[in-house]
Parts: C-alpha cells; structure tokens; sequence
C-alpha cells in the first residue's frame, strides 16, 4: 500500500484551518485545554491558498493557540488583512475572551466572525469576567462595522457553571443581543489532569464519567440547558462547526455532522431540514478531481462502521458509530484526520478511509512544493 507522507506547514483542528502564532502567556484559564502548550511556540503563517486554491473556501480560525488574539492585535490584524489580500471566502473566526473595545472599528472584506468566549460565572478558574464578557457585547451595538457575533460557551463544568442561575444570564445576554450559543463539556485530556493534580485545581467529570478527549456534559445538564434555550428563543450548538455554519447562513454543517445525526441531537437544531436536504442532494455520480487529490470513488453506505469503532479505539461510542449512511467518499490509500476534514469542509461528504489521526495534511494538497522543502 502506498506510504503516507504529511506536510507540517500547516494544522487543521476539528473545526479550522489554523493560522498564527501562540504567545508565552494568556488569561490564564485553569481549565484551558492548551495550558500544556504554553511552552511550546506554534507559527502557522501560511495561508490557505498558498497551499492549494481551493483552500480558499475553508474556514479559518486566527490566532487560536495559547494566547488570545485580542493579547496580539497588530499580528492579528495583519493575518486578517493577508487572507482579505489573498481572496479568502471561507468564514473567518476570531475566540476571544479580551477586550473587544481594543479591536479596530474597521471593515474587512471577509466573512469575519467574532466569536465571544464565556465561563459563565465569575471564577477563579477563569481568567476574564462576566463584566468584560458584557462590555464585549456592548460593542456590537456601537460598532460601524459589524462582522458576525456569537457567544461560546464553555467548557461547562460540574459544580461549578452548570447552575440554573448562570444558564440565565447568559441565555439573558444572548436573547438582548440575537446572538446564538455554542457550548461544551470540559476536555481532560491526561496532560491537562496531571497540571490539575500538580496544581490542586480541582475539577471533576460528572458522575459516571471520567476525562478523557471527549467533552462530556451530563444528560441532565444538557436537558435543562436545551429547555431554557428554547425559554429564551436561543439558537444553541454543541458542535462548533454547526454553529458557524449557521451564523454564516451556510447551506448545510460543513463538517458533514448530518451523517450522525442522533448522536449530535440534529433532531432539536435549526439547521435540521437544511442540512438532511444537503445530505439527500449528494450524488453518487459526481466529479471532484479539481479538489480531492487522492485517487476515490463515491460509494452508497448502509449501516456503514465508523474507523474509531471498528479499529476499537473510540472512547464512547453510539448507535449512529454503525450506522452511517448515505453517499460518501471512499478513499484505499492511508490518508489523516485532516484531509478527511478538509474533503467534508470542501464537499460536504464524509469519508470512509483508514486514516491516522493527526492534524497534518498529506503532502498531496500541496500545489507548491517549495512550501513543503521550507519546512524541512
């Protein structure tokens, strides 16, 4: 079988092509996910496409390593205005919990989305305020230049901001400004667990639960999370691409969740009917050279398995894990976790393949190899 060969000049997280820099400091969350990356530099400065034209359609997330984008403004600014140059069409996020009144009040021609990150509460475990979150969204009312807003919400954490009282404000906030939420559980990943542990920080899956990569939030929790949405008229998202998908008025999750839709509660989202008639649109005879760069086929799926399930890797896995069904892109060679975000972003299929998980492409999208002999 053919070898898999990955380029490191660029990272694709689950949701986002990843352009910037990290900083050596933040706010200091103590339940932030990157706190084990503080020590580690990570610069992405090549933009989507310079590596290949159609990465122009991708969304991009600026400076959302360790290290706010609102601690780097002028660098921040300087990769928007660089993808604005470059003809970027795909959305463009900023996460922030900084003070947004320190942004310029000046146009781009971007699909730019500032995206403001809450606790909640106020807490020791959280480096900003809910003062700062409210003079945040302040700003949309003042501001000329209006890109597109939403509140994230996370992680919600037990005990500590899954109360009745810090849904209320909130939803509150939300309602006043037609802003939708996104929100999460809190990720412990075994690096995270050990700096909790070293520094007597203490936080606690749900009962029943224990940390790992998924972001668990009880059922209970989210139930009554759900009915005062639905109590403040608030459009909420547990996945992020679902969310900004919706903001940006796009025609379908461009991360193909529609193909797990028990799983991710698409029975209950407002872009339900959008994106099952997306899925049922896809043909099985379709041509895609122009963007795929792998030798595949579109096949007809029925109860298909999930890779994680089948290799036994997956740590919660659900009914729709075998249960995938549909049109999708069937690909024979070893490909990564990246491309197949990047085919689902670009084509709105999902991808049956042996992949490895990484956040690096494969070499193969890359229409400049000078870019890839730079890095080495």
């Amino acid at each position: 079988m053919e070898s898999l060969k990955t380029t490191d000049i660029a990272l694709l997280a689950k949701s986002f092509y990843l352009l910037g820099d990290s900083l050596n400091h933040c706010y200091d969350c103590k339940y932030c996910r990157l706190n084990g990356e503080k020590c580690e530099e990570r610069h992405y400065d090549v933009l989507p496409s310079e590596i290949n034209p159609v990465f122009t359609n991708i969304p991009v997330a600026v400076n959302l390593f360790y290290g706010d984008p609102l601690l780097q403004i002028d660098n921040t600014i300087n990769y928007l205005r660089r993808l604005e140059r470059a003809g970027h069409k795909g959305p463009v996020v900023i996460v922030t919990k900084g003070d947004f009144s320190k942004f310029p009040d000046v146009s781009f021609n971007l699909d730019l989305h500032v995206a403001f990150s809450t606790f909640g509460v106020n807490s020791y475990l959280d480096g900003s305020s809910m003062e700062r979150f409210e003079n945040n969204l302040k700003q949309i009312e003042v501001r000329k230049n209006n890109y597109k807003y939403s509140i994230e919400y996370r992680p919600i954490v037990y005990n500590v901001n899954d109360t009745c009282e810090a849904f209320e404000r909130v939803f509150t906030l939300a309602q006043k400004y037609n802003l939708a939420v996104g929100y999460s559980g809190l990720q412990g990943k075994p690096e995270s667990v050990a700096i909790w542990k070293e520094q007597n920080i203490d936080l606690k899956p749900y009962p029943g639960y224990s940390f790992g990569h998924k972001k668990i939030i009880d059922e209970k929790v989210v139930e009554l999370f759900e009915k005062m949405a639905r109590h403040y008229n608030v459009p909420i998202f547990r996945k992020t691409s679902c969310l900004f998908s919706y903001v940006h008025g796009l025609d379908r999750d461009y991360n193909a969740h529609y193909y797990r839709p028990n799983e991710m509660g698409c029975s209950n989202c407002v872009m339900r009917d959008k994106c099952m008639q997306f899925k049922e649109s896809l043909p099985l005879e379709n041509n895609l050279d122009d963007i795929i760069p792998f030798e595949y086929e579109i096949v007809a799926k029925k109860k298909h398995e999930c890779i994680l399930k089948k290799k036994g890797i997956c740590e919660y896995p659900t009914e729709d894990c075998s249960n995938i069904s549909g049109n999708v892109i069937k690909i024979n060679k070893p490909i990564t976790t990246s491309d197949v975000r990047a085919i689902k972003w670009l084509t709105g299929y999902t991808v049956d393949a042996n992949f490895v998980e990484s956040y690096a492409i494969s070499e193969d999208w890359v229409k400049d190899k000078s870019l890839v002999l730079r890095k080495k």
